[in-house]
């Protein structure tokens, strides 16, 4: 009489069980034990999704295994949480399951999405005041730098300039140019 963890029915899952052999003869008597060890079959890991575009929203990895649809643990630099903003990030996605291992690694790369800038009040006439250009971006409020022939001070004097408005945001990219032109101003001459 065979017995494995105290049950007549062979085990099926991975794991250690205690196994116990007891003659059953009239004439005989004798026994055995020993442990039955199952070990997890392996399994492959397949990762999806590597790469996305910033869009406000987590961009979780995709995960295929093969036997199919086993439970997988994936992480992102560490944490559970599948990352939202632009960057790289390690996956490591591991199979959850007791008759299974197997495990993957990949990078997760989340590229900048592209914003719409929008110069304006590229036309001006000199007062003696600064005579910066407007910018606006679609999403709207990103920062920006803004420079004018390579100065990020705005032009007073009258004249042409060379404008460059450039994103500044982890999140996404975009730039515009255009040419600010400051008028001469009209003076009174009294003879």
């Amino acid at each position: 009489v065979v017995t494995y963890d105290s049950s007549a029915t062979a085990p099926t899952d991975a794991g250690s069980y205690g196994v116990e052999a007891v003659v059953d003869d009239a004439n005989y008597t004798g026994s055995e034990t020993g442990t039955l060890v199952i070990g997890q079959a392996t399994a492959t890991v397949t990762l999806g999704a590597l790469a996305a575009t910033y869009d406000g929203s987590p961009r979780p990895v995709t995960t295929t295994t093969d036997p199919a649809d086993l439970s997988v643990l994936v992480t992102y630099d560490g944490s559970v949480t599948a990352p939202t903003d632009a960057g790289s990030y390690g996956v490591e996605a591991v199979i959850d399951d007791v008759n299974y291992t197997g495990s993957a690694t990949g990078t997760l790369v989340i590229g900048q999405a592209t914003a719409t800038v929008t110069l304006g009040a590229l036309a001006a006439t000199y007062d003696g005041s600064p005579q910066p250009a407007t910018v606006t971006t679609d999403p709207a409020g990103l920062a920006l730098v803004v420079t004018y022939d390579s100065s990020a001070t705005a032009p007073t004097d009258a004249g042409s300039y060379a404008v460059e408005a450039v994103v500044d945001d982890a999140n996404y990219t975009g730039s515009e140019t255009g040419t600010l032109v400051i008028g001469q101003a009209t003076a009174t001459i009294t003879l």
